[in-house]
């Protein structure tokens, strides 16, 4: 297979535990491939041992799911993207270009995020 070809392709995803986040669990986990160019991840994370999420939690939280996103996307090929949709946050979006990321929230009992992986370009 030509190098090309598999980096204008997503080849692979990654697992379960590679989703988790300390402090929340997961309670819901989709993964759809909509095509060889885009792959996206569907994850609910509720608080551990609690009902809901502080505002505290949510940016912390936030802050984290940013942080795997931007990790995902170092570990695969340069022209393959990664994003994270807020769903509860009326569909607001993490590129890992982005700087300064924030969402506002009260207390809420689950979040809910899609990550996207997707090839920007092709190479």
């Amino acid at each position: 297979m030509n190098e090309g070809k598999i980096k204008n392709t997503i080849t692979r995803s990654f697992e379960l535990q590679d989703y988790r986040i300390e402090g929340a669990e997961l309670s819901g986990f989709w993964a759809d491939l909509l095509s060889k160019e885009e792959l996206t991840v569907e994850v609910n994370y509720r608080p551990e041992n609690k009902k809901t999420f502080s505002p505290e939690e949510i940016e912390t939280l936030t802050r984290k799911l940013c942080k795997k996103c931007s990790n995902f996307e170092s570990q695969l090929p340069k022209n393959i993207k990664c994003e994270v949709t807020f769903k509860d946050f009326g569909g607001k979006v993490y590129k890992t270009d982005q700087s300064n990321f924030e969402l506002q929230s009260g207390e809420i009992d689950e979040v809910k995020v899609a990550y996207r992986f997707y090839v920007a370009y092709y190479v």
